[in-house]
This record gives structure tokens, sequence and C-alpha cells, in this order.
């Protein structure tokens, strides 16, 4: 989990006044996982706050760490159509990640957050749904070649295969960033009805 989670501990006897967002807790240890809530915008600010109660055994945490990670990951089953139309509506470049996994991995979700909103990656699993989608870019759990990571190119031109020899974190970031936008995509915010409404009036009353 190194690199893919921040860790901090607080003091309860030395550390002086308690921040307020570590809420109210009633014994030591307490062990809290704070996650971003979806759906908030352009701003990952806004927390959801989640309290450990299960074995302190390493395990069990790491298990725990990986089941509520954030994961941006598009889920793709048999035909890449509408995640790239999706990518597309959004000016996003769009990454394909054929895995051996039966589900994500918290590599993957780190990497999906790390790089929101400057590109979109969708995740195909080696089911047989797939199958003819993982033949086309001839990759094969048969062959022992997955994982595999593909840019699509939008000029037509065949897509950019990670060649790399092992599936490491630094590695992956270093060539998700080549291919990344340099800034994330805002949001756009919807008008209010009120304020909708008066500009179809002025458009009308104008033709």
């Amino acid at each position: 989990m190194k690199g893919t989670v921040k860790v901090a501990y607080w003091d309860t006897e030395q550390s002086g006044r308690r921040p307020t967002m570590l809420g109210e807790f009633k014994g030591t240890p307490t062990i809290r996982l704070y996650v971003p809530k979806p759906k908030q915008g352009n701003s990952n600010r806004k927390k959801q706050v989640l309290d450990y109660q299960y074995e302190r055994k390493a395990k069990d945490m790491k298990q725990y760490l990986d089941q509520n990670m954030p994961n941006y990951a598009e889920a793709v089953r048999g035909d890449v159509t509408s995640f790239v139309e999706k990518a597309d509506r959004h000016g996003l470049p769009k990454v394909l990640l054929f895995t051996s996994k039966a589900r994500t991995s918290s590599l993957v979700k780190y990497l999906t957050t790390e790089f929101r909103r400057r590109l979109l990656l969708a995740e195909i699993y080696p089911t047989s749904k797939n199958q003819d989608l993982m033949k086309e870019y001839g990759v094969s759990a048969d062959d022992g070649n997955l994982p595999a990571l593909f840019i699509l190119r939008d000029d037509g031109q065949e897509p950019i295969r990670y060649d790399g020899a092992d599936f490491t974190k630094r590695k992956l970031q270093r060539f998700l960033s080549d291919h990344a936008l340099a800034e994330p995509v805002v949001a756009k915010k919807k008008e209010a009805p009120k304020v909708e409404e008066e500009r179809k009036k002025k458009v009308k009353e104008e033709f």
C-alpha cells in the first residue's frame, strides 16, 4: 500500500489540541479512513469518514483499504464504444488496461484517482464477453502477456502500448503522465433553471 494511501497519526496525549477533522472518539487506538465523497464537482475536500472495526492485523487492514479506495476505472464488457464516447465527450485521453485479475487492484485505483479528469481508463477483465476485444489487441490470458496497457490515438494510428518490463507504480505514473492532459478537465456548472429560462426567452425575443 506504500505510496497509494497516506497514513497519519495523532497522539492524544502529546499533540495538543485535536484537529476538527478528527471528530469525536470514545477510546484509543481509533483507526479512521477518510475517503473523498463521490460527485462533488472539481473538489475532493469533502470526505466520507469510515471507522475501522475489524482485526488489527496487517492482512485485514490492507483488505479494508483495498475495498474502500476510490475507483474511477470504467468497466468494459465486450465493447468500448460507450467508453470512447464518454472520453471524447469530456476531451480526455483514452487508456485501455487488459488485466489478469478478477477485481480492480489498489494500484489501478490509485492511478485512476491520481489521473482523474486528466485521462479516462477502462479496465478489461479476461472474461468470455471480452475475448473478441482481447483478440483484437493481441492479448491473451493463456499466453501470459497480461496485464497490457494501451493508449488509444485519435489520429487513427495504432494504439501506443506500454512496453515496460513490469507494472510498477513509478513506471506507470511516468508513462501515463506522458499521455495525460496537463490540467484536469473542469466540469461545467449547470445553469440555474431561472437563469436558463431567461436566457432562452432572450434568444427567442431576438429572433
